[in-house]
C-alpha cells in the first residue's frame, strides 16, 4: 500500500499540470479577441459554447470520468473566458 503522502505529492503534480495547462488555453485569449474583433464577432458564440462543452463532455465520458463533473468544470472556464473576452472587445 501507498503512503499517503506519496499520493498527496502525485495529486500535487497532477494539479501542477492542469494549472499549466489552463495558462496554456488562456494565453490564447488575445489572439481569439484579436480574430474575433477583427471579423466583427461576439465574445459568445453559442454554437461553440455547445461544441466544446458536447466534445469534452464525451472525451471524459470515453475515459470513464463523471459527465456532470467536466460539464460543470467546462462551463466554469467557458464562463470566465467569455467573461475575459466580453471585457476585451
Amino acid at each position: 500500500m501507498r503512503e499517503l503522502t506519496d499520493i498527496r505529492n502525485e495529486i500535487n503534480a497532477i494539479d501542477d499540470e492542469i494549472i499549466a495547462l489552463l495558462a496554456r488555453r488562456f494565453a490564447l485569449l488575445p489572439d481569439v479577441v484579436a480574430y474575433k474583433r477583427a471579423h466583427g464577432l461576439p465574445a459568445v458564440i453559442p454554437e461553440r459554447v455547445a461544441e466544446v462543452l458536447k466534445r469534452n463532455i464525451a472525451t471524459a465520458a470515453a475515459r470513464g470520468l463523471d459527465s456532470d463533473l467536466v460539464h460543470a468544470v467546462y462551463q466554469l472556464i467557458i464562463d470566465h473566458y467569455c467573461e475575459a473576452e466580453s471585457q476585451k472587445l
